[in-house]
């Protein structure tokens, strides 16, 4: 893993106790659960299934709520989205979590991050996703957001940190394409 900024770190802090006091409305507990997640999960198992992988690490899980509980897709209920996705290796990474802030110790055939990258410092964007890509063997699946977030720090500042339009997003991406040619990437927008 590559250093990170002073800052990088005291964002960690702030997302620590976002995770145990809650932010706006939301409960600690409720608060980064991991539903974003929702809207990705068929895409994410077609890309598992295309790519045939084995393994999976969710780099940013929150609270990784869809991972021990019942989800229903389509008309089909399952037992989690291990199950759904058909997937038994998974590793669960957020540090702002106590449970899952154990850095991943090896590679995974698909690493996944929604809604994660737009809460990185800008100072330290460029090697978050290096090392996301130094995780995969087989492609990243990431969601950025484009916007302002509803949520924001004691010190008013928007959790979002890094906004930048969908044409700079794919520039950086591309130039990643470059790096890493052998890891397929599909990089979606939240707005």
């Amino acid at each position: 893993m590559s250093e990170y900024s002073k800052y990088y770190y005291e964002i960690i802090d702030k997302y620590k106790k976002f995770h145990r006091n809650g932010a706006g409305k939301l409960s600690g507990e409720k608060t980064f659960a991991g539903y974003s997640l929702s809207k990705w999960i068929v895409k994410i198992k077609d890309n598992i299934k295309i790519n045939n992988c084995d393994s999976l690490l969710d780099f940013g899980c929150g609270k990784g709520i869809y991972y021990k509980n019942r989800i229903v897709v389509g008309n089909k209920e399952y037992e989690n989205l291990l199950n759904f996705w058909n997937i038994q290796d998974v590793y669960l990474y957020d540090p702002g979590v106590e449970k899952y802030s154990v850095y991943p110790k090896k590679k995974y055939d698909a690493v996944i991050c929604t809604d994660v990258i737009e809460h990185i410092p800008e100072e330290d964007v460029i090697s978050f996703i290096d090392n996301l890509f130094k995780l995969a063997n087989k492609f990243i699946f990431v969601v950025i957001a484009t916007i302002p977030a509803s949520k924001y720090f004691e010190d008013g500042n928007n959790i979002h940190l890094c906004l930048k339009d969908e044409s700079v997003w794919k520039d950086i991406f591309l130039s990643f394409r470059n790096k890493y040619p052998e890891i397929n990437q599909y990089i979606h927008f939240n707005d």
